[in-house]
């Protein structure tokens, strides 16, 4: 027997409603060599290198002719995670009348033209382009971006302002500092 540890169990992500009167998180005692050695069997964590895939030439969805399509990562029944390289302005505009997506930038910077309005999103930044806005892909050079298509609309919970959006994350003797997040709240 090894050094014991804490696991912390949740349902459903570790944060969103699970701190309420029915809890959805809980921790237990474990023994951390048991869990360094692995368990026969079951689903494996897996390795996809982005920047291995994305070599010079690579990119997509620019024209849909030629070059390459968006790369599907992993998908489900509610969620579709899909990759690209739009380098430059994409040939036409995208309206998904399915979906919402959630866009991050992974590299580089792009601007996202929309019905709504431009927005440009630089490495480490995201938005959410809802269900049914045309939008198009204006890449700056080289980039990154990674799509998540869900079928379900996505609220944000997050705040906009930083510090705040900090003190969301903080914890003080093992619970959060402010009350949980739930789909009814307003996030600011």
């Amino acid at each position: 027997m090894g050094k014991t540890i804490k696991e912390f169990v949740t349902y459903w992500g570790p944060s969103i409603n699970d701190w309420g009167d029915i809890e959805k998180r809980f921790v237990i005692e474990r023994d951390e060599d048991q869990l360094k050695r692995g368990a026969d069997g079951g689903r494996k964590m897996e390795k996809i290198s982005l920047n291995d895939i994305f070599k010079d030439g690579v990119v997509t969805g620019v024209d849909m002719v030629n070059g390459y399509m968006p790369l599907v990562l992993y998908a489900n029944d509610d969620l579709i995670i899909e990759v690209a390289n739009c380098d430059r302005e994409q040939g036409g505009w995208h309206r998904n009348l399915g979906a919402d997506e959630w866009a991050f930038q992974y590299q580089g910077s792009r601007t996202l033209n929309s019905e709504t309005g431009p927005i440009t999103i630089n490495e480490g930044e995201m938005t959410v382009i809802p269900r049914g806005v045309a939008h198009q892909n204006v890449g700056h050079g080289p980039n990154i971006e990674l799509t998540i298509y869900a079928r379900k609309p996505l609220k944000r919970l997050c705040p906009l302002d930083a510090e705040q959006a900090r003190q969301r994350m903080k914890i003080e003797n093992g619970k959060p500092v402010m009350p949980p997040v739930t789909l009814d709240d307003d996030p600011e």
